[in-house]
């Protein structure tokens, strides 16, 4: 009985993630990629095995994969969501993709998007450009991971180079995969999830339809389109991890502060609107908030349906991914809303 009762925690955990990622989905869930090898060679690496294993149960959950033509259409309200769906991409525009991802999505059913930047492509460990017009044939997409995989969040302390370090980074890369592959790039995939509202307004100039970040949570319709979000899969995430991932549902935000993309010299106190949540109360739901590296104390009124909080101690120059979960206690089933803002100072870091 005691050896029983040591993974009576364990098991309970599973248990509410299984029920999360059980339950039929109209959200719109995404996982982040980078490679898929024999053996996972590193933090963003998934063995074939283990890859299988995360397809296998997509599939046998009636999970459907999306491009990103689907995803523009669904954000604009040109059409519902369809159950069940999922958004699977893949970073970077590693070669491993195409050699071991592609063939086992294809056998699944699964069509996914690759996020490539072009100062990538071609050396000895990239994808080349035939082989992302051949995944391009077979319903894949191609969007822009930038030019050079730089942290747009860099600039913030040096304006006067912003402008040509965008117009290399998000407009030139574009512009270069549409030329290289003749498709449409839609989105501009922040790499490191670091973005600014400037690094925003240049990707909107330049022609994009919206941007994906690896803010924690789900998307859903009335969603900025240029804050889709992603799920990073990591080399040591376990099945109950992968499911915990998944099973995120969408939590509606607003009136964010500091905003997404914003940029701030310091942060005291924080608050968002929860619009939807009209009934809460402590015993149903499970509130909490989360910001890198610090400890927050926060309170929710119910009226306004406003959270408020402050922060422990003040905060070094860098990215900051801020979260709110929400957890029914009867379900288990918990929603997360994610957002990115940069304090300005020190060296900024690009890291998830």
């Amino acid at each position: 009985m005691k050896k029983l009762s040591s993974f009576l925690p364990i098991l309970v955990v599973f248990v509410f993630s299984a029920m999360q990622a059980l339950a039929v989905r109209h959200d719109l869930p995404a996982l982040c990629y980078h490679q898929v090898e024999p053996k996972a060679s590193g933090k963003f690496s998934l063995s074939i095995e283990k890859f299988r294993q995360q397809l296998d149960y997509l599939r046998s959950r009636n999970f459907v994969s999306l491009n990103s033509q689907d995803i523009a259409e669904i954000m604009a309200g040109n059409r519902p969501v369809p159950e069940n769906s999922i958004i699977i991409t893949f970073d970077d525009g590693f070669r491993t993709v195409y050699d071991h991802a592609f063939p086992i999505m294809k056998e699944y059913g699964f069509k996914g998007i690759v996020c490539v930047y072009p100062a990538f492509i071609g050396s000895g460990k990239a994808m080349t450009w035939q082989q992302m017009a051949h995944l391009l044939q077979e319903g894949w997409s191609v969007e822009s991971h930038t030019m050079t995989h730089a942290n747009l969040t860099s600039m913030v302390s040096r304006p006067d180079n912003e402008e040509a370090f965008f117009e290399k980074e998000i407009v030139k890369s574009k512009n270069i995969i549409e030329q290289r592959l003749g498709n449409k790039v839609r989105y501009i995939v922040w790499p490191y999830g670091c973005y600014t509202q400037k690094s925003i307004e240049t990707a909107k100039k330049a022609g994009y339809t919206g941007a994906m970040t690896v803010d924690g949570g789900a998307s859903y319709p009335s969603l900025s389109p240029w804050q889709i979000k992603r799920q990073v899969v990591y080399a040591n995430d376990d099945m109950n991890k992968f499911l915990i991932r998944l099973g995120m549902r969408a939590l509606p935000v607003t009136q964010q502060y500091p905003a997404p993309g914003g940029v701030v010299s310091e942060l005291a106190t924080f608050s968002c609107q929860l619009p939807e949540l009209a009934d809460y109360s402590p015993d149903k739901y499970v509130l909490n908030t989360k910001l890198t590296g610090k400890k927050l104390s926060f309170s929710f009124d119910p009226q306004t349906r406003i959270l408020s909080g402050s922060v422990s101690s003040a905060l070094k120059g860098g990215n900051y991914f801020f979260d709110v979960y929400l957890r029914d206690r009867k379900t288990g089933i918990t929603c997360q809303h994610g957002w990115l803002f940069t304090v300005r100072g020190g060296k900024v870091k690009s890291s998830y």
